[in-house]
């Protein structure tokens, strides 16, 4: 019996401490608050959060990727916003679009993931032109979305991570 009870203790010690270095440097949960990034991920819906990559690439982010971040006036609330614009980069928003300048030419960012009839608007109205490690973000229901626009580019130090997969509701299970 007493071995057992041993076991059982040495079990769940060892389960904990597993689950403490994934929570800690592999991946994390999160709950998604707020319309900002419909329709691709809806309130209260679960996402599960990687944080490796960002510590094993100079770029770590991708144009399109869904990314959880401190936004820089507040370090302890979690925004889920899309990456539009990457280092170096020039990002502007006119016409109901955002346009890319990478030192290649100028391009519109195709957004196939927006709702129908979308209009980016500018709120500050000029271009922006990113730092070596500073990301454009952009919520995809712009109209409700408080990112880039208001706050300014991102720091890479302020990205927590990628969201890769959403873990609920069940309909939903899948990776972004």
């Amino acid at each position: 019996m007493k071995n057992t009870i041993l076991d059982i203790i040495e079990s769940f010690v060892t389960s904990f401490v597993v689950l403490a270095v994934i929570y800690l440097f592999l991946a994390f949960p999160e709950i998604v608050s707020g319309a900002s990034m419909e329709p691709s991920v809806f309130d209260g819906e679960r996402i599960l959060v990687e944080k490796v990559t960002k510590h094993l690439s100079d770029s770590p982010f991708e144009r399109g990727d869904i990314v959880v971040l401190h936004p820089p006036e507040n370090g302890s609330i979690d925004y889920v916003k899309r990456v539009i614009g990457l280092p170096g980069e020039v990002v502007g928003i006119s016409d109901c679009g955002v346009q890319i300048s990478d030192g290649n030419g100028k391009f519109t960012v195709d957004e196939h993931y927006l709702y129908e009839n979308i209009c980016t608007e500018d709120i500050s109205g000029k271009s922006r032109r990113l730092e070596n490690n500073e990301y454009f973000v952009l919520g995809d229901n712009r109209a409700r979305s408080a990112d880039s626009r208001l706050f300014g580019p991102v720091t890479v130090d302020r990205i927590v991570g990628k969201v890769i997969f959403r873990f609920w509701p069940p309909q939903s299970i899948g990776f972004l």
